[in-house]
């Protein structure tokens, strides 16, 4: 074989060689855009055991939807407050959970080395709600509700 044929030989496994590594790298990226738009599309939603506080959370964990029946406005506000933050932060796990879905058949698989930064994770227990305050609430008469009072956080 000549010095041209061989050259020739060598060139043509060189382009397979490049063609094969094109595809896997342009495989690989498809592969993270899909799971980066599966991951940005998740979600996680969470009702109180009686069904009466629904809350919706995006990828992020970010509140998206509260439904409030309203046997749940005739509890004290306060226990329904912390009732509202335990539902939303099981959403939000929940919604960390199908992020972490996304990602690790890829971590399996050595497509990422680890998955995107998550929220951290919520407290093992929802916080407990304080007591019922034994001072009058202030009343709204056009709502004949509480009203919100200038008090620091």
């Amino acid at each position: 074989m000549n010095s041209s044929e061989e050259l020739n030989r060598r060139a043509a496994q060189l382009t397979e060689q490049a063609a094969h590594l094109y595809s896997r790298v342009h495989r690989r990226n498809e592969t993270l855009r899909a799971a980066r738009e599966r991951a940005i599309a998740a979600t996680g939603e969470a009702s109180s055991p009686d069904g009466s506080v629904r809350v919706s959370v995006d990828a992020g964990g970010m509140l998206t939807g509260l439904e409030l029946a309203p046997s749940a406005l005739g509890q004290d506000p306060r226990r329904l407050a912390a009732l509202v933050v335990g539902i939303a932060q099981e959403a939000a796990g929940r919604a960390r959970a199908a992020v972490r879905d996304v990602y690790t058949p890829l971590q399996n698989e050595g497509v990422v080395r680890e998955a995107p930064v998550l929220l951290p994770e919520p407290p093992t227990r929802p916080p407990t709600p304080p007591p019922p305050s034994s001072r009058p609430q202030p009343r709204d008469a056009d709502f004949d509700g509480p009203v919100m009072r200038d008090e620091g956080w």
